[in-house]
């Protein structure tokens, strides 16, 4: 029993060793729905990967590649699991709207062709509202940096040092975070306050942000940033820190009472350096930390010009942590404006403004038009400013005015001018008066309303050659008076022209027609979404062979990489649909046991996993081969076609 005790044992840790080490090519993208104006990230990772000897993207024709690709390896440590990893990462930005299928990347691991999950982007119609959150291509990435500012010393960057049982999070969580800061958490609805969203570290780390926040209830303009983003230090507690300012936003609110600002999330790449005992020093009593810290050559690594031999040391190993970060919300008390003593004039301007009134011309006739010309400018929600009421006189015609905005670039508080032109056509002659323009504003600083008086602005108008003539109704007898009846008259009752008529009825039904139109459009629509799995079942067939159409014409056209591409989508769109597989769990092992499940075995098996690998293969290692592509036309009509007879007549295995 004993020896049977110990053989289970030994039986147990190889596998748990070999779970550990489970291999994985995975495809990561940081949203799957983006819009057209909006970068992303995507990412495609080897773990515990043996030789690889090849790593080739899939085509990206279209997506504009802002950056990369860029390769990433090292080690991470996930629920004490610790794995090895390869990454190649894009930044990418949609080029039109639609749904984009990525078949995934490929690559050659201990010599077998192997290929990551694919992939599908949605990708919507950007927008442009002032109050829309930024995509988060304006988010940086931040590089990692190998510098210190003057003044860290070595306990600092002793924190980049992990020794043997210290606590990797506790470390994290003191060294690298996130802060925002708000000039204001208490403001008059329509008031400026400032948000600074940034990243603290004490440590190397290759940071991406992933989310940024959507200012819900609060109109919002960035600040420009540089890029990329420049460190500064700031010393919290004691301790030097490096700071990066990730996002500065300056923010109105629309609305009061309580508003929060969301978090913003950030990635991490930490870098922690380990330090490995010199067998020859082991009997040495002196700490390894202590030697490393007393080499004159490491006093200060960081200054050190030839930093990067650091790290290729036989005594001096490391590990990238992956590490998320997020930000506290912050909550905004927003006060509405008074009621009582706002005036008419009031538009909802809030700041501190200043506003001229001009007219282009005081002479004119009733054939031209003048301009009044309102600036406001100051300090406050300039981009949100409306036009002032202006009363004209009848005598006048008003038309919408003409917007000019002239803001300055990264003011704070907001600086600028908007300007309205109404154009003022002139209806009669004679000398005539445009009563001044009133502006009102409210003044955080005085808590009060103040308002601004334009002078009123005379305009002699003199009669043009087009005189303005009444119209004029020259219809038969429009002017004769009817004659008064003296006797009662008798009444006769005409026929209906549509009561009781075939037109009536038919009008009368189509009402009802259209209701039972809408009832059994409504059935069919709730059947369709209660059985999707059903429809798809049933017309994967037909959908693989359309998309076999596209690969035709890209046949016929000559054109090897589109052709092939398309096959590949064919065939695993097929297999998704008809083996009820979701697109991004498909794999040729879990393909092999579903239609095993089916007792489909053999040689179509054989053909369809073939068909896969002639694919793959085409793709990445072109022959230019007219006849090869013909036939791997005709073999997928065939397997599909032979799949699909299958899968009618034989039933899974309960």
């Amino acid at each position: 029993m004993r020896k049977w005790g110990l053989s289970l044992f030994f039986c147990l840790g190889i596998l748990a060793s070999a779970a550990a080490q489970e291999f994985r090519f995975t495809t990561n993208v940081s949203s799957t729905r983006v819009a057209q104006d909006e970068p992303f990230q995507i990412q495609f990772m080897l773990e515990n990967a043996p030789n690889v000897s090849g790593f080739h993207p899939p085509s990206l024709n279209d997506f504009e590649i802002l950056q990369g690709p860029s390769q990433v390896q090292g080690q991470s440590i996930f629920n004490g699991k610790r794995s090895e990893y390869i990454a190649l990462i894009y930044v990418l930005q949609p080029k039109r709207v639609g749904n984009f299928t990525l078949p995934g990347a490929t690559a050659r691991v201990d010599g077998n062709m192997v290929r990551s999950n694919p992939v599908t982007i949605e990708v919507i119609k950007g927008s442009t509202g002032a109050a829309q959150a930024p995509p988060p291509a304006t988010a940086p990435g931040f590089p990692p940096r190998r510098s210190a500012p003057p003044g860290i010393g070595d306990e600092d960057v002793a924190e980049g040092i992990l020794r043997k049982g210290e606590d990797v999070d506790a470390k994290l969580r003191k060294n690298i975070f996130l802060k925002v800061e708000v000039d204001k958490t208490n403001v008059y609805e329509g008031e400026q306050l400032t948000a600074t969203y940034k990243l603290y570290t004490r440590l190397p780390t290759n940071s991406s942000v992933t989310r940024v926040p959507a200012f819900k209830g609060f109109s919002a303009k960035d600040i420009e940033l540089p890029n990329p983003p420049q460190a500064t230090t700031e010393r919290l507690n004691g301790k030097l820190f490096k700071v990066f300012t990730i996002r500065k936003t300056l923010l109105f609110p629309l609305q009061s009472g309580t508003l929060e600002l969301d978090p913003v999330e950030v990635d991490n790449q930490v870098r922690l350096v380990k330090l490995v005992q010199d067998n020859n020093r082991r009997n040495r009593p002196r700490d390894v930390f202590e030697d490393f810290f007393n080499d004159p050559g490491f006093r200060d690594p960081f200054n050190d010009p030839f930093f990067d031999d650091f790290f290729n040391r036989p005594e001096v190993t490391y590990e990238d942590v992956p590490y998320k970060i997020q930000s506290t919300p912050v909550k905004i008390e927003v006060k509405p404006l008074p009621v009582d003593t706002r005036p008419i004039s009031f538009n909802g301007a809030v700041g501190n403004f200043k506003m001229s009134a001009g007219i282009d011309k005081k002479e004119l006739t009733t054939d031209d038009a003048l301009t009044l010309k309102v600036v406001i400018s100051g300090q406050g929600n300039v981009n949100l400013l409306n036009a002032p009421k202006v009363d004209v006189p009848g005598s006048f015609e008003k038309y919408d005015p003409k917007v000019t905005d002239n803001i300055e670039k990264n003011s704070n508080p907001l600086s600028g001018s908007r300007q309205f032109e109404f154009a003022l056509m002139p209806l009669e002659a004679g000398q005539q008066t445009i009563p001044p323009v009133a502006f009102s504003y409210f003044d955080p600083a005085a808590k009060a309303y103040k308002t601004i008086r334009s002078q009123a602005f005379t305009v002699n108008v003199s009669p043009g050659k087009q005189t303005k003539r009444d119209q004029e109704d020259f219809s038969v007898d429009k002017n004769v008076l009817i004659p008064v009846r003296k006797t009662p008259q008798h009444w006769v009752k005409d026929a209906a022209f549509l009561l009781g008529s075939t037109w009536y009825w038919i009008l009368l039904l189509i009402p009802l027609l259209a209701l039972g139109a809408g009832i059994l459009y409504r059935r069919r629509l709730n059947y369709r979404q209660n059985n999707a799995d059903v429809l798809k079942h049933r017309y994967a067939n037909k959908a693989a062979l359309k998309r076999l159409e596209l690969a035709a014409r890209y046949l016929k056209e000559g054109k090897e990489h589109a052709f092939y591409e398309e096959t590949s989508r064919a065939i695993w769109g097929y297999l998704s649909h008809k083996l009820h597989i979701p697109f991004a769990d498909l794999n040729k092992q879990l393909v092999q046991d579903k239609l095993s499940s089916r007792h489909i075995n053999g040689q179509n098996t054989h053909q369809l996993f073939e068909l896969l690998d002639n694919c793959e293969m085409a793709l990445y290692a072109p022959a230019h081969s007219n006849d090869k592509m013909q036939g791997t036309y005709q073999q997928a009509v065939k397997v599909i076609s032979q799949l699909e007879e299958e899968l009618k007549t034989k039933q899974e295995l309960i």
